[in-house]
């Protein structure tokens, strides 16, 4: 398999890169920024080495954060894949050195583990490139993947299940998040060793809740109506949800705080427009003033997320009208009875929390059309909603505690 790729598979993806390139800014920006010439740090010791293809260091902040706090001289350093999460990367507390994945060339790759020289890798989720692991067990350094899920080969192309064999016979450790996904892994007759330690996002999802920053007074809903966080929205999103909400608004019997996914003074003009065409009032986020029931606080900032969440008793979130459904972990870590569209199959939290029940109530609601949602939020009064809220929050935190366990087994590793 090594050698296929080596003469055939990887050569192949780096001539098409550059055409790829051409039609596709991210990819151009993916490859400017592994041109340009970097110095690495002189560590003092060996470095722990993290990988998170992007989206995916939100699973390794938690782990970032305990491997500081136990092994404060041991230093960071974290590749990533895609540019699109370098500055988080970059400015994230407690990593001493970052640098995006060297192109998975047997060159780049030897350059790059003789000058990093890691102790150990620790792969966040996904991402397992062939050339880099193959090269970094060969060097005797071991490799760990950490919140890993894995489908039912049931469920897969034989394609798919002999690639999922290959990638996960590289690594030497497989941390997985349920008891579902070791079976699967195990029904694939890989035999590295796997375990059931959890999931790293809960952990991570907890210190933002628990770390807020501090927003305008002034801005806080009204006491005694239900409050609606409609978080990473679309156009797309805001089509089906506007007409929804609107009678509710009208009728003092609900208040919406709408924050889009991307904030552009575009983005924002037209919601505008689209909201005045229905004869919904707003105010703006950055205004800093007071707010109506009956407006929309409309968020024209990015970055308050997890703060607005606190402030809300239900939410939706964005793209599930659009794609791909937005991550639901950070509305549910504040107890938020959550909505999502029909395009939410990309995110487990999004299904697994469907048939959850507490307090009578069910933790995600799938809604389909704007009569649907409008039906739907009037189901739900206040006191069943902070009955659901004081519920949830006893089975978020029995979701807690992956980090410790994944770092407990590794520090041995580790040790200076």
């Amino acid at each position: 398999m090594m050698f296929v790729y080596r003469v055939l598979v990887a050569p192949l993806f780096m001539l098409a890169l550059p055409v790829a390139a051409i039609f596709n800014k991210k990819i151009s920006a993916g490859l400017k920024m592994r041109r340009q010439s970097r110095q690495y740090p002189e560590l003092s010791q060996r470095p722990v080495w993290i990988h998170a293809s992007s989206g995916e260091f939100e699973y390794a902040k938690s782990l970032i954060r305990e491997l500081k706090n136990r092994l404060p001289m041991v230093p960071v350093v974290v590749t990533y894949f895609s540019p699109t999460y370098a500055n988080n990367v970059h400015n994230f507390p407690g990593v001493d050195f970052a640098m995006p994945l060297p192109l998975d060339l047997p060159g780049p790759v030897t350059s790059f583990l003789k000058r990093v020289n890691p102790r150990a890798l620790l792969l966040s989720r996904t991402d397992f490139w062939p050339e880099l692991l193959t090269q970094t067990r060969r060097r005797q350094i071991p490799v760990q993947v950490f919140s890993y899920t894995q489908k039912s080969p049931e469920q897969m192309s034989w394609l798919t299940k002999l690639a999922a064999q290959w990638r996960l016979k590289l690594v030497d450790q497989i941390h997985c998040v349920s008891e579902e996904d070791k079976r699967n892994v195990e029904a694939l007759s890989v035999k590295t060793p796997v375990r059931v330690l959890g999931d790293t996002r809960y952990d991570q999802v907890r210190f933002r809740l628990d770390h807020p920053k501090e927003l305008p007074a002034s801005l806080k809903p009204r006491p005694g109506i239900p409050c609606l966080v409609a978080g990473s929205t679309w156009p797309e999103d805001e089509q089906v949800l506007l007409p929804a909400i609107k009678p509710l608004l009208a009728a003092g019997r609900l208040q919406l705080i709408m924050a889009p996914h991307e904030p552009t003074e575009k983005h924002i003009g037209e919601l505008k427009q689209q909201m005045l065409a229905h004869g919904i009032n707003f105010t703006l986020f950055s205004s800093g003033h007071s707010w109506h029931e009956s407006q929309v606080l409309l968020i024209d900032q990015v970055g308050w997320l997890a703060e607005l969440y606190a402030w809300g008793d239900m939410a939706f979130i964005g793209g599930s009208f659009k794609k791909t459904v937005h991550s639901v972990m950070e509305a549910l870590g504040a107890g938020l009875k959550t909505f999502v569209g029909p395009l939410h199959t990309n995110n487990r939290e999004a299904i697994e929390f469907q048939s959850v029940k507490v307090a009578g109530v069910a933790a995600v609601t799938e809604v389909r059309n704007s009569e649907q949602w409008r039906e739907e939020l009037g189901k739900y009064d206040l006191t069943e909603l902070r009955a659901f809220k004081e519920e949830f929050s006893k089975e978020f935190a029995a979701r807690l505690g992956a980090t410790q366990k994944l770092v407990d087994l590794v520090s041995g590793t580790l040790q200076v």
